[in-house]
C-alpha cells in the first residue's frame, strides 16, 4: 500500500547549515500516533552538550519538558521544535528588534495548549511588532501537527494530516520563498540534504510500509561519505529526539525519544512526559559530555551500533509495556504509583544506558 510523502524541494537561499526535522501523520506512523522528529546540527567541531530539563517562565500557563534547549513538550501535549531560516527582506531596520528563536517559543510553547491555538499566537507576532525570527518551527498535539514557515512579519504553515514531511533549512512555501536573502550555496546543500533524508524514509518505507520510532532513530544517524560537508552527514549534530503526545494523558505519558549527544554516540533513551526527577546525567550535561568522549576516541560506529541497537530495543519494548501499566494505573485514579512506575523505569534506562557507554570508554582504553 502506497502511503504519501511529502516532498517539497524549492531551492531557495539559506546561509545557514543547522537541523532537519520531520513530521510523521498517523498514517505513515509504525504505532498510528502521529510524530514530530528534530535532529539538532550545529558547526563541525564543536561540542555542545545538551541537558534535558523541567522549565517554566514567569507568567506561563503551562510547564514544559525542555530538551537542547530549542526542543519544548508542554503539559498539554503541544510540542514545538525549530529548525533555521535566511533572513529576508521584511527584517527591520534595527535587527536587534527581532525576537530570537527562545523568545518566540517561550511565548508559545509555555501559553499555548493546542496547535491551533499555537499558529494564532505565531500570527498575532507578525500582526503586533513583535517581530519573530526567520526560523521554521514544527507544532504538534494529539490530534495535530503542522509545519510554520515565519518571519517578522509574514508567516505560512502547512497541516501535516497525511505522509512524512521533511524541512532542513531553506523556504519550502512558495508565499514565503521570495522573501529570503540567503545564498544559493546553502540553499542546495539544503534541498540535497532533505532530499537524501526522504529518501531514506522511502527505503524504510519499502521494507515496511510504515515509519517507526527505530526507523526514525536510524535515519538520524545516517552518514555517507557522499555528503562530507553536510550537516548531519558530516558529524556535526548535537542530539536528536522525537516526540509522540498522548491524547488521553498529555502531562503524564507522552513520550519524549531523546539521543542526548551526537546520535551515533549515545544510546537512544524513552522519557515519559510525567517524569518527576530528571535524572541527573541528562540534567547536569553529564550524558552528552560522555557522548562526545566516545566521539573524540573515534569509537568504531559500527560497533556501537551493534552495541546501542539490542539495548535500544530493549528499552522500547520495557517502556511499552511499563506505558500501558501506568495508563491502567491512571484510569483506576492510581496517579502516584503510575508517576514512580515511570520514574523507576526511566531511572533504571539512563543508568543502563550511561554504564553502557562508560564500558565502551573503558575498552577503548580512556
Amino acid at each position: 500500500m502506497k502511503k504519501a510523502m511529502t516532498v517539497i524541494t524549492t531551492a531557495i537561499t539559506v546561509d545557514l547549515m543547522a537541523c532537519t526535522a520531520w513530521v510523521a501523520a498517523p498514517d505513515i506512523s509504525a504505532n498510528g500516533k502521529l510524530f514530530i522528529h528534530k535532529t539538532r546540527d550545529w558547526g563541525e567541531g564543536k561540542e555542545i552538550a545538551v541537558t534535558l530539563k523541567h522549565a517554566t517562565v514567569p507568567g506561563g500557563k503551562y510547564r514544559a519538558l525542555a530538551f537542547s534547549p530549542y526542543m519544548l513538550f508542554n503539559e498539554k501535549g503541544l510540542g514545538m521544535a525549530d529548525t533555521s531560516l535566511p533572513k529576508t527582506v521584511d527584517y527591520p531596520e534595527d535587527e536587534e528588534t527581532v525576537l530570537n528563536v527562545s523568545g518566540t517559543m517561550t511565548k508559545v510553547a509555555f501559553h499555548c495548549a493546542t496547535v491551533q491555538e499555537a499558529l494564532e499566537k505565531l500570527k498575532e507576532m507578525t500582526q503586533d511588532g513583535s517581530n519573530p525570527k526567520s526560523e521554521t518551527y514544527l507544532l504538534c498535539d494529539p490530534k495535530e501537527a503542522a509545519i510554520v514557515e515565519i518571519s517578522p512579519k509574514h508567516i505560512a504553515y502547512r497541516i501535516i494530516a497525511a505522509g512524512i514531511a521533511v524541512h532542513t533549512n531553506h523556504f519550502i512555501f512558495p508565499e514565503m520563498a521570495y522573501l529570503s536573502r540567503g545564498k544559493t550555496d546553502g540553499a542546495v546543500k539544503s534541498a540535497t540534504r532533505l532530499q537524501v533524508t526522504m529518501g531514506q524514509f522511502i527505503e524504510k518505507m519499502k521494507e515496511h510500509d510504515k515509519i517507526s520510532l527505530a526507523d526514525s532513530v536510524d535515519v538520524a544517524r545516517f552518514h555517507d561519505e557522499k555528503y562530507p560537508d553536510m550537516c548531519p552527514f558530516r558529524n556535526a549534530t548535537v542530539c536528536a529526539s522525537d516526540y509522540f503526545p498522548d491524547a488521553e494523558y498529555p502531562d503524564v505519558l507522552g513520550t519524549l525519544n531523546i539521543i542526548p549527544g551526537p546520535t551515533c554516540y549515545a544510546v537512544s533513551i524513552p522519557i515519559p512526559t510525567g517524569i518527576k526527577k530528571i535524572p541527573a546525567v541528562l540534567e547536569n550535561e553529564d550524558f552528552g559530555k560522555l557522548a562526545y568522549k566516545l566521539k573524540r576516541k573515534d569509537v568504531d560506529k559500527t560497533m556501537l551500533r551493534d552495541k546501542f541497537l539490542p539495548l535500544e530495543e530493549k528499552f522500547r519494548e520495557e517502556y511499552k509495556a511499563t506505558l500501558d501499566a501506568a495508563r491502567k494505573l491512571l484510569a483506576s485514579n492510581k496517579r502516584e504509583e503510575a508517576l514512580e512506575m515511570l520514574q523507576n523505569l526511566t531511572d533504571r534506562q539512563v543508568d543502563e544506558a550511561y554504564r553502557l557507554m562508560q564500558d565502551i570508554l573503558e575498552q577503548a582504553g580512556d
